[in-house]
């Protein structure tokens, strides 16, 4: 008798320990847009401010469930642009003249969260609204050491 209660006790046990392991959460993927559905995103680029003056900008809608072409589309005169893109995250880089005239722009990646349709999205590079801060160095002190 005394065994049977054992052995109904470590069996009980090991279905309450199994039972959430084997339960999961669906595949374990993140939740992500694979649908081919697009809209349409404005916006005006500026770079600390001012209204870029020309390049591209660059929407990649691609993710793990869908594989796609990066879309582009021109920045133009006043910085302003429009471009046609899937729904869901985008990744987005700048190029061209804009990535030429700014030293670093051409490496900086921000992200869209794009709705079914219209959106605008304006981006502030490296200004008050940027999440890159230009680094700055007051090249006119001699450097001294620290003891410690």
């Amino acid at each position: 008798m005394i065994v049977l209660r054992r052995r109904n006790a470590f069996l009980l046990t090991m279905c309450l320990w199994t039972l959430p392991a084997s339960s999961g959460c669906g595949d374990g993927k993140p939740s992500i847009d694979t649908s081919l559905n697009e809209a349409t995103v404005t916006g005006v680029v500026s770079v600390k401010g001012v209204p870029a003056t020309g390049g591209t900008i660059l929407f990649n809608p691609s993710n793990s469930g869908r594989i796609v072409a990066t879309r582009t589309a021109e920045i133009g005169p006043d910085g302003r642009y429009t471009i046609k893109t899937y729904t869901g995250d985008n990744q987005v880089t700048f190029g061209g003249e804009i990535a030429q005239k700014h030293m670093g722009l051409g490496l900086m990646k921000e992200y869209a969260s794009v709705k079914a349709g219209e959106n605008t999205i304006d981006y502030d590079l490296m200004g008050a609204g940027s999440s890159q801060k230009a680094a700055t160095f007051d090249l006119t002190k001699k450097g001294q050491r620290r003891r410690g």
